[in-house]
């Protein structure tokens, strides 16, 4: 090989290795917008009847929860708590689908290891979806609650001295 050979083939690999710089740079810009986009996700849900609101963030975290009067009118606390849990866990599926979704295109573009090194390790086990939120209803059951105790009458208190006053009683 002459050096005229050698000199455009080096000029073809600094080409090469430009275009594959300018396409990093652009997934990088592309992967911080996504990223940002994901972060900033919130999700929100309502009951059917509109009685019970939630927000939360893209962490699942909830943000903010109403109630209308008439859903506290309407429903028991249990019937009311049981409400308040199916509308966060919709709130966080629709947070999850608005952070998944601005993560997907990059997901589908995204090289594996194995790509660049052809003896690595795969990596595309650790760039799937988070696993899916349980369905409503599904989780464990909550801890039954203990039944408080029981007052006692002032009549069935023990007391150590009989009823009446020491001065009735005719001490001198």
């Amino acid at each position: 090989m002459d050096q005229g050979q050698m000199d455009a083939r080096n000029a073809a690999l600094r080409d090469q290795v430009e275009d594959m710089l300018v396409g990093l740079r652009k997934q990088t810009r592309e992967l911080k917008a996504a990223q940002e986009q994901a972060a900033n996700a919130t999700g929100e849900a309502r009951t059917p009847d509109g009685g019970v609101a939630v927000a939360v963030n893209a962490s699942g975290v909830v943000t903010d929860v109403r109630f209308t009067s008439w859903a506290l009118i309407r429903n028991t606390p249990d019937q009311l708590g049981q409400l308040v849990v199916r509308t966060i866990q919709a709130a966080a599926a629709d947070a999850r689908a608005k952070s998944d979704a601005a993560m997907a295109p990059l997901r589908q573009n995204l090289p594996d290891l194995t790509d660049l090194f052809p003896d690595a390790p795969s990596l595309t086990a650790l760039n799937t979806a988070p696993p899916p939120l349980p369905e409503p209803g599904s989780g464990p059951a909550a801890p039954p609650v203990p039944p408080r105790p029981q007052r006692r009458s002032h009549a069935e208190e023990p007391d150590d001295e009989p009823l009446g006053s020491i001065m009735r009683k005719g001490y001198r």
